[in-house]
């Protein structure tokens, strides 16, 4: 019998088991992927700890690239030996939302790769054929998981979620030294938007200069970064993106917004709240917008973006699946700058 390698979590906030399982076969409108590399940032915790539901035991793992190993029944394409990523989201591709192009908003969500159904921290992952998206010709496959949600999420930030994105714009970002801060600064300035780092991580802020990943970085030791992004920026903010989601990052980032601006709240805290002044919302045409990662087709075009070299994954290590216990401490621990890419299987 073929087995497929795969961690294993038997423990919400336990250790990942090694395990060598029968190798998973793909059933009517699904496809098993052979993984190159999987993704790993913060969500994961939180999918670990069991605070995004689900059941046990469980493989996670959802920035998943690799090639097409086998088509379940009913499915025509990609071809085996296609290379792919996908989205996480378990969409049903038939509601309103996803018939209208915005499947993150599906009404019969059925939950989320890795954490409903088995994800990639494995040889060999099977998900429905739908959520799948070919990974064009000059992107590296090991990292095209990460752009299926790192920068694929602010792809969807500047081009849906931003009101009058346009050359020109300020904008700060809030934890940008994060996996998902130093993929928005970078899509904030492929869009010629000027970019402010604000990260509270000294040594994080350093590694953003030293990389020229911002036109400027802010330590915020205090309330006053407000301000302080404004002088940087040279004007008041067309937008702030919260990756933190706190109270405190969301009422800063609220307060340094210039007329008719826009707070993405892209980060969240369990508990957080945000108070606004409705007569600010109303006389300054202030948005307060969420963001809810990203389309097939937004994840498309972040690849080709990718392709063209205007963005790229930021991966601050590479690790074998055996060692994916020690890679969630790192995470934890707030050790690595941008994304931890996990080895799983390689590209025969």
């Amino acid at each position: 019998m073929s087995t497929s390698r795969a961690m294993v979590l038997h423990e919400w906030g336990g250790a990942f088991a090694a395990e060598e399982r029968p190798l998973p076969e793909p059933g009517p409108g699904e496809v098993r992927v052979r993984v190159v590399a999987t993704g790993a940032g913060l969500t994961l915790e939180h999918a670990r700890s069991g605070r995004l539901g689900g059941s046990l035991p469980r493989v996670l793992g959802h920035e998943y690239a690799g090639h097409v190993d086998a088509l379940g029944a009913g499915v025509e394409g990609p071809e085996p030996g296609t290379p792919v990523t996908g989205s996480f989201y378990l969409f049903c591709g038939t509601c309103r939302w996803c018939a209208g192009g915005r499947e993150t908003l599906c009404e019969r969500l059925a939950g989320y790769v890795g954490v409903a159904i088995d994800g990639a921290f494995a040889e060999h992952v099977v998900v429905p054929a739908r959520t799948l998206v070919p990974i064009p010709d000059g992107v590296e496959v090991a990292t095209a998981g990460v752009v299926a949600d790192a920068i694929a999420t602010p792809y969807h930030v500047v081009t849906r979620r931003i009101s009058g994105m346009r050359a020109g714009a300020r904008i700060a970002v809030l934890g940008a030294g994060g996996g998902l801060g130093v993929h928005m600064l970078q899509m904030v300035r492929a869009f010629g938007g000027l970019a402010v780092a604000v990260e509270r991580d000294t040594a994080k802020a350093a590694e953003l200069e030293r990389r020229e990943l911002a036109d400027a970085v802010l330590v915020a030791r205090d309330d006053a970064w407000g301000a302080e992004a404004q002088r940087a920026a040279g004007g008041p903010l067309d937008a702030v993106v919260d990756v933190v989601g706190a109270s405190a990052t969301l009422a800063g980032g609220l307060a340094a917004l210039g007329r008719g601006g826009t707070l993405v709240v892209l980060g969240y805290d369990p508990g957080a709240e945000l108070l606004a002044d409705p007569g600010r919302l109303l006389l300054e045409e202030i948005a307060v917008t969420g963001t809810r990662y990203a389309t097939r087709a937004e994840i498309a075009a972040t690849l080709e973006l990718v392709r063209q070299g205007r963005v790229e994954p930021l991966i601050g290590a590479r690790r074998p699946l055996a060692e994916l216990e020690e890679t969630f401490v790192a995470i934890r621990e707030n050790r690595v700058f941008g994304r931890v890419l996990v080895e799983c299987a390689g590209a025969q």
